[in-house]
């Protein structure tokens, strides 16, 4: 049963999943600029989620669940920050 509010809420699950998506994308394109490029910012990216060797198995089962479990952490802090954000601002605005 869905909770209807007053405000516009952002949906946690949609942004986890959101958020996962696009950094599991952002790694694989930073894992093949870094296997096939001379980008040391990719390679830089790549190695912050793991330290498994460039083009391992592990490297690349490693970067992709940091990239899902990342995902959430961000949606989960973001996401409750700016709903609670929202609702303060809704409170005061009707306040006035």
């Amino acid at each position: 049963m869905a909770i209807a509010h007053p405000y516009p809420r952002l949906s946690l699950p949609g942004l986890g999943w959101g958020f996962s998506a696009a950094l599991v994308v952002l790694f694989v394109l930073c894992m093949l600029a870094a296997l096939f490029l001379p980008m040391r910012a990719a390679h830089g990216y790549v190695m912050l989620l793991s330290a498994a060797p460039l083009g391992s198995p592990n490297m690349w089962m490693e970067g992709l669940i940091w990239s899902i479990v990342a995902g959430w952490l961000i949606a989960l802090v973001f996401g409750t920050v700016y709903n609670w954000i929202v609702a303060r601002r809704m409170l005061h605005s009707h306040d006035h």
